[in-house]
């Protein structure tokens, strides 16, 4: 594929916007056919997402403060209870100010990103040195992964798109800083202490993992560079001493309001225990685990299950593995790597210390029977109490083992008839039959416009009565069937509520469900301990609005 390298830059950019636009097509081929009426994620999380991102289109028109959502009123900083999608709520409200209702936003959200994640991908695969056909396909690999296709229904995993931003920004950074380029320096260098900043403010899981691997990238590249290149690293470091300083000060500032709202409520909720991490932790079976669905995989996944682990849930969160040809790549590159390979001395050190820190770091994930190193990071590093599912690291590493597939193919000499075959089969082992589509958007926005306005005087509301229906098999007697949708009313029809739920809730939050009989005192309880007036009551199942009065 190097011969693409002489097309010419129109041919180039011609090839990558066509070879986006299939990605993007491919991934979201579902909601294409079916006119966005079925979208990914459910009227659970899917709709917590959804009034987060409400939450930043109403920040903007001035109706709400940043830090502040709709729900659990009027318990202050709120939005700490969650990941933040600040960058995915940007995005929503271009959409949202353009006419798109909620919904169609939220997922036009997710294409968005997809397509940051393809252009992000394919420059930076080409600052490494990849030539442009091979960078096009990691590109295209990275749009269409199998892992993050199975597990959208967790919108935060989009964020996973920002990664190659990342990458590519702290590329030019370091490129500038040996190069002596002092304003390249601090341009780049800004924009990477902003873009995490930002990144971290939108989705932690990827954010955290993002800077968990490139931590451990700099003691590998110590480790396998030369000499002369750690000598000239501490030179340029010592030259560029003040930008640096700089910028280390514009990274502690940006990230100010992250650690203002976040700090507080980890000390509150004390993050994860143990017991649920663990829980969630690859075995060494999920490494290949790319569901059952798969349409190249899914006998094999079906078949280890069933003969190593019978039993297995299906649809486990630690369904996030990586196909295994492209997984047999990654190894083939590594043992390329280890035999040093002809490469200039910069970026043979590079790959070196991406093939060592993401074999590390992975390894560091798994468990074998409930044992794992990944008790010491846990115990150790700052920050790794906050990720429940470790599993979702692989679709984090997913980027790395693109890459280093892509060096290794570059590096081979290979007939054009195998090499077209090859190319076939690492995209059709993404493909899955199985999409997350469980959030129905004519029957969701309905129900949302079916919601009167509330009567005078009701500051906040309360849900009374929850809807008895079930398009996907929800459990409706279940507390978020009620707490979500009232977040969505909330956000969207801009009247506050108390309720709500999340991973973590705060003091006093009236748990239970509508149809329990101590659910009315729990609301009233939570009503007094904060100090709220005006509360009135929402019947979700009726669509009628009672009060204001306390419960």
């Amino acid at each position: 594929m190097n011969e693409a390298d002489s097309m010419g830059r129109p041919g180039r950019f011609l090839a990558a916007t066509l070879c986006g636009a299939l990605c993007l097509a491919f991934f979201f081929r579902n909601q294409l056919g079916n006119g966005f009426t079925l979208l990914l994620g459910d009227r659970h999380d899917g709709v917590i997402a959804l009034s987060i991102l409400e939450h930043w289109f109403n920040l903007l028109r001035g109706l709400e403060p940043w830090d502040r959502t709709a729900y659990f009123f009027p318990v202050p900083a709120t939005l700490g209870y969650n990941d933040g999608y600040l960058l995915f709520g940007l995005i929503h409200s271009v959409f949202r100010s353009l006419g798109a209702d909620p919904f169609l936003a939220g997922e036009l959200v997710n294409v968005t990103t997809r397509a940051i994640g393809f252009a992000a991908t394919l420059a930076l695969a080409r600052r490494l040195g990849l030539p442009f056909g091979w960078a096009l396909l990691g590109a295209a690999l990275f749009t269409i992964s199998n892992n993050l296709f199975i597990r959208g229904s967790h919108a935060q995993l989009f964020s996973v798109s920002f990664v190659p931003v990342l990458g590519l920004l702290a590329e030019r950074s370091l490129a500038a800083l040996l190069a002596g380029r002092r304003a390249a320096l601090l341009g780049w260098g800004a924009g990477f202490c902003l873009a995490f900043a930002a990144c971290l403010m939108t989705g932690f899981y990827m954010a955290w993992y993002s800077a968990f691997l490139g931590l451990a990238l700099l003691p590998a590249w110590l480790l396998v560079a030369g000499g002369a290149a750690r000598r000239r690293l501490f030179l340029a470091v010592q030259a560029q001493a003040l930008p640096l300083v700089g910028l280390l000060a514009l990274a502690v500032l940006a990230n100010l309001p992250f650690l203002a709202l976040y700090l507080p409520k980890a000390a509150e909720t004390g993050m994860h225990p143990w017991a649920d991490v663990v829980r969630n932790a690859p075995e060494p079976l999920d490494l290949l685990n790319v569901g059952q669905e798969n349409w190249l995989w899914g006998w094999l996944v079906r078949a280890l299950n069933d003969a190593v682990r019978p039993g297995f849930p299906a649809w486990s969160e630690r369904m996030t593995g990586l196909p295994p040809l492209l997984l047999l790549l990654y190894l083939a590159a590594l043992a390329w790597l280890a035999r040093r390979p002809a490469l200039p001395p910069g970026l043979l050190a590079f790959w070196r210390a991406l093939g060592l820190a993401s074999l590390a770091t992975w390894l560091l994930t798994l468990q074998v029977g409930g044992v794992t190193a990944w008790s010491l990071v846990y115990a150790v590093v700052p920050g790794a109490k906050v990720p429940r599912v470790v599993a979702r690291y692989q679709i984090l590493i997913t980027l790395a083992v693109l890459l280093l597939a892509m060096a290794f193919l570059a590096s081979r000499r290979w007939p054009l008839l195998p090499r077209l075959a090859l190319v076939a089969l690492l995209l059709l082992e993404q493909a899955n039959s199985y999409a997350p589509l469980f959030l129905d958007r004519t029957l969701e926005a309905g129900r949302l416009a079916a919601v009167p306005p509330p009567p005078p005087g009701c500051r906040a509301f309360w849900v009374s009565a929850a809807r008895q229906e079930s398009r996907f098999g929800e459990a409706v007697d279940d507390p978020y069937n009620h707490n979500t949708e009232a977040m969505l009313v909330a956000a969207v029809r801009h009247i506050p509520t108390v309720n709500g739920i999340s991973t973590f809730n705060p003091p006093r939050w009236p748990a239970g469900i509508p149809g329990d009989p101590d659910y009315p005192a729990a609301v009233a309880a939570y009503a007094r301990a904060w100090g709220v007036t005006g509360l009135c009551a929402l019947d979700l199942h009726r669509m009628r609005w009672s009060g204001p009065a306390a419960p």
